[in-house]
Protein backbone atom coordinates (compact mmCIF):
# COMPACT_ATOMS: atom_id res chain seq x y z
CA UNK A 1 0.00 0.00 0.00
CA UNK A 2 2.83 2.39 0.89
CA UNK A 3 4.55 1.72 -2.44
CA UNK A 4 1.32 2.34 -4.37
CA UNK A 5 0.74 5.63 -2.54
CA UNK A 6 4.34 6.69 -3.09
CA UNK A 7 4.16 5.91 -6.82
CA UNK A 8 0.87 7.80 -7.09
CA UNK A 9 2.41 10.86 -5.43
CA UNK A 10 5.40 10.75 -7.75
CA UNK A 11 3.18 10.51 -10.81
CA UNK A 12 1.36 13.67 -9.72
CA UNK A 13 4.66 15.54 -9.43
CA UNK A 14 5.93 14.62 -12.90
CA UNK A 15 6.81 17.72 -14.92
CA UNK A 16 4.51 18.07 -17.96
CA UNK A 17 6.23 17.45 -21.28
CA UNK A 18 6.33 19.69 -24.31
CA UNK A 19 6.84 23.39 -24.76
CA UNK A 20 5.10 26.39 -26.28
CA UNK A 21 6.33 28.50 -29.18
CA UNK A 22 4.89 31.97 -28.55
CA UNK A 23 4.38 35.18 -30.51
CA UNK A 24 3.57 38.53 -28.86
CA UNK A 25 1.06 40.43 -31.00
CA UNK A 26 1.71 43.63 -29.02
CA UNK A 27 5.15 43.92 -30.64
CA UNK A 28 3.62 44.64 -34.05
CA UNK A 29 1.53 47.58 -32.78
CA UNK A 30 4.59 49.84 -32.84
CA UNK A 31 6.59 51.79 -30.30
CA UNK A 32 5.04 55.00 -28.98
CA UNK A 33 8.51 56.39 -28.10
CA UNK A 34 10.38 55.99 -31.38
CA UNK A 35 9.34 55.34 -34.98
CA UNK A 36 9.81 51.59 -34.75
CA UNK A 37 8.10 48.24 -34.31
CA UNK A 38 9.23 44.67 -33.73
CA UNK A 39 8.67 40.94 -34.04
CA UNK A 40 8.82 39.16 -30.68
CA UNK A 41 9.08 35.36 -30.44
CA UNK A 42 9.64 33.15 -27.42
CA UNK A 43 9.39 29.72 -25.86
CA UNK A 44 7.88 28.47 -22.61
CA UNK A 45 8.52 25.13 -20.94
CA UNK A 46 7.46 23.69 -17.60
CA UNK A 47 10.10 23.37 -14.88
CA UNK A 48 7.66 21.71 -12.48
CA UNK A 49 4.02 20.71 -12.34
CA UNK A 50 2.92 24.31 -11.72
CA UNK A 51 5.97 26.40 -12.71
CA UNK A 52 7.42 27.46 -16.05
CA UNK A 53 10.31 29.38 -17.58
CA UNK A 54 9.92 31.59 -20.66
CA UNK A 55 12.48 33.36 -22.84
CA UNK A 56 11.74 35.92 -25.57
CA UNK A 57 13.73 37.79 -28.19
CA UNK A 58 12.49 40.70 -30.31
CA UNK A 59 14.01 42.29 -33.39
CA UNK A 60 13.27 46.03 -33.65
CA UNK A 61 13.11 47.79 -37.02
CA UNK A 62 11.95 51.17 -38.40
CA UNK A 63 8.26 52.06 -38.78
CA UNK A 64 7.60 55.60 -39.98
CA UNK A 65 3.84 55.39 -39.32
CA UNK A 66 4.11 54.07 -35.73
CA UNK A 67 3.12 56.32 -32.86
CA UNK A 68 1.51 59.74 -32.90
CA UNK A 69 3.15 63.09 -33.55
CA UNK A 70 2.72 64.11 -29.91
CA UNK A 71 4.15 60.90 -28.42
CA UNK A 72 6.96 59.61 -30.63
CA UNK A 73 10.52 60.78 -30.98
CA UNK A 74 11.36 61.90 -34.52
CA UNK A 75 13.99 59.36 -35.58
CA UNK A 76 15.16 58.67 -39.11
CA UNK A 77 15.91 54.99 -38.43
CA UNK A 78 15.65 52.86 -35.28
CA UNK A 79 16.99 49.30 -35.04
CA UNK A 80 17.77 47.06 -32.08
CA UNK A 81 16.73 44.05 -30.04
CA UNK A 82 15.08 43.06 -26.78
CA UNK A 83 15.58 39.92 -24.69
CA UNK A 84 13.45 38.93 -21.72
CA UNK A 85 12.83 36.06 -19.32
CA UNK A 86 9.77 35.16 -17.21
CA UNK A 87 9.41 32.70 -14.36
CA UNK A 88 5.75 31.88 -13.78
CA UNK A 89 3.97 30.22 -10.88
CA UNK A 90 0.60 28.76 -11.89
CA UNK A 91 -1.59 29.33 -8.83
CA UNK A 92 -4.89 28.28 -10.38
CA UNK A 93 -4.23 25.61 -12.98
CA UNK A 94 -6.49 24.35 -15.71
CA UNK A 95 -7.03 20.80 -16.89
CA UNK A 96 -4.28 21.18 -19.48
CA UNK A 97 -0.61 21.93 -18.86
CA UNK A 98 0.41 25.55 -19.53
CA UNK A 99 -3.02 26.83 -18.52
CA UNK A 100 -4.40 28.85 -15.62
CA UNK A 101 -3.74 32.01 -13.62
CA UNK A 102 -0.03 32.74 -13.14
CA UNK A 103 2.20 35.20 -11.29
CA UNK A 104 5.93 35.81 -11.54
CA UNK A 105 8.81 38.16 -12.37
CA UNK A 106 9.83 39.36 -15.83
CA UNK A 107 13.32 40.71 -16.54
CA UNK A 108 14.19 42.46 -19.80
CA UNK A 109 17.05 44.21 -21.59
CA UNK A 110 16.67 46.34 -24.71
CA UNK A 111 19.20 48.07 -26.96
CA UNK A 112 18.38 50.45 -29.80
CA UNK A 113 20.38 52.59 -32.19
CA UNK A 114 18.59 55.52 -33.80
CA UNK A 115 19.65 57.94 -36.52
CA UNK A 116 18.64 61.53 -35.73
CA UNK A 117 18.57 64.56 -38.00
CA UNK A 118 19.55 68.12 -37.07
CA UNK A 119 20.38 71.45 -38.66
CA UNK A 120 22.96 73.78 -37.17
CA UNK A 121 25.04 76.83 -38.08
CA UNK A 122 22.56 78.53 -40.41
CA UNK A 123 20.91 75.37 -41.72
CA UNK A 124 23.79 72.94 -42.23
CA UNK A 125 22.30 69.39 -42.07
CA UNK A 126 23.77 66.59 -39.97
CA UNK A 127 22.79 63.04 -39.07
CA UNK A 128 23.93 61.66 -35.72
CA UNK A 129 23.33 58.49 -33.70
CA UNK A 130 21.62 57.86 -30.37
CA UNK A 131 22.36 54.66 -28.44
CA UNK A 132 19.77 53.68 -25.84
CA UNK A 133 19.87 50.91 -23.21
CA UNK A 134 16.92 49.84 -21.10
CA UNK A 135 16.81 47.37 -18.18
CA UNK A 136 13.41 46.51 -16.71
CA UNK A 137 11.90 44.33 -13.98
CA UNK A 138 8.17 43.77 -13.56
CA UNK A 139 5.87 41.64 -11.43
CA UNK A 140 3.55 40.01 -13.97
CA UNK A 141 0.06 38.52 -13.65
CA UNK A 142 -1.66 36.66 -16.45
CA UNK A 143 -4.14 33.97 -17.38
CA UNK A 144 -3.21 31.46 -20.07
CA UNK A 145 -5.93 29.40 -21.69
CA UNK A 146 -6.00 26.66 -24.30
CA UNK A 147 -8.08 27.91 -27.23
CA UNK A 148 -8.29 24.74 -29.29
CA UNK A 149 -5.95 21.89 -30.07
CA UNK A 150 -2.35 23.10 -29.66
CA UNK A 151 -3.26 26.83 -29.61
CA UNK A 152 -2.95 28.89 -26.42
CA UNK A 153 -3.79 32.50 -25.52
CA UNK A 154 -1.81 34.31 -22.81
CA UNK A 155 -2.53 37.96 -21.88
CA UNK A 156 -0.43 39.39 -19.02
CA UNK A 157 0.02 42.72 -17.25
CA UNK A 158 2.78 43.79 -14.88
CA UNK A 159 4.08 46.70 -12.83
CA UNK A 160 7.65 47.49 -11.87
CA UNK A 161 10.47 49.79 -12.92
CA UNK A 162 12.84 50.45 -15.79
CA UNK A 163 16.25 52.09 -16.05
CA UNK A 164 16.98 53.96 -19.29
CA UNK A 165 20.37 55.34 -20.34
CA UNK A 166 21.11 57.22 -23.56
CA UNK A 167 24.14 58.69 -25.29
CA UNK A 168 24.73 60.29 -28.68
CA UNK A 169 27.60 60.43 -31.15
CA UNK A 170 28.39 62.89 -33.96
CA UNK A 171 25.92 65.52 -32.81
CA UNK A 172 27.16 68.93 -33.93
CA UNK A 173 24.54 71.35 -32.63
CA UNK A 174 23.57 72.16 -29.05
CA UNK A 175 19.79 72.24 -29.47
CA UNK A 176 17.85 70.59 -26.62
CA UNK A 177 16.81 67.02 -27.33
CA UNK A 178 13.30 65.59 -27.49
CA UNK A 179 11.77 64.25 -24.30
CA UNK A 180 10.20 60.81 -24.17
CA UNK A 181 6.45 60.66 -23.80
CA UNK A 182 5.33 59.98 -20.21
CA UNK A 183 8.93 59.94 -18.95
CA UNK A 184 10.45 63.39 -18.48
CA UNK A 185 13.82 62.31 -19.87
CA UNK A 186 15.90 63.53 -22.79
CA UNK A 187 15.93 60.82 -25.46
CA UNK A 188 19.48 61.60 -26.55
CA UNK A 189 21.37 61.63 -23.24
CA UNK A 190 21.23 60.94 -19.52
CA UNK A 191 20.14 58.03 -17.34
CA UNK A 192 17.17 57.64 -15.03
CA UNK A 193 14.92 55.15 -13.19
CA UNK A 194 11.17 55.19 -13.84
CA UNK A 195 8.13 53.32 -12.52
CA UNK A 196 6.56 51.44 -15.41
CA UNK A 197 4.08 48.83 -16.56
CA UNK A 198 4.44 46.01 -19.08
CA UNK A 199 1.78 44.29 -21.15
CA UNK A 200 1.91 41.30 -23.46
CA UNK A 201 -0.68 39.38 -25.47
CA UNK A 202 0.85 36.14 -26.67
CA UNK A 203 -0.40 33.38 -28.94
CA UNK A 204 1.19 30.00 -28.22
CA UNK A 205 1.57 26.79 -30.19
CA UNK A 206 2.29 23.63 -28.19
CA UNK A 207 4.97 21.43 -29.72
Amino acid sequence: MFCLANNSLRSQEVTPRGWLLKYDVISLLGDQVSSSMGVRLGVEFMTGRDQSLSADIMYIFPCTSCGEAYTRIETEKTVGFLISADYSFYLITGKQAFSGFHLGPRLAYQFTQADMYETYQNGIPNTYQVYRNMIAAHAMAGYQIRIAGPLYFDPALGFGFRFISSRNENKMGDDPGQHEFIYNKDYESGAQFFPSFDISIKIGLKL
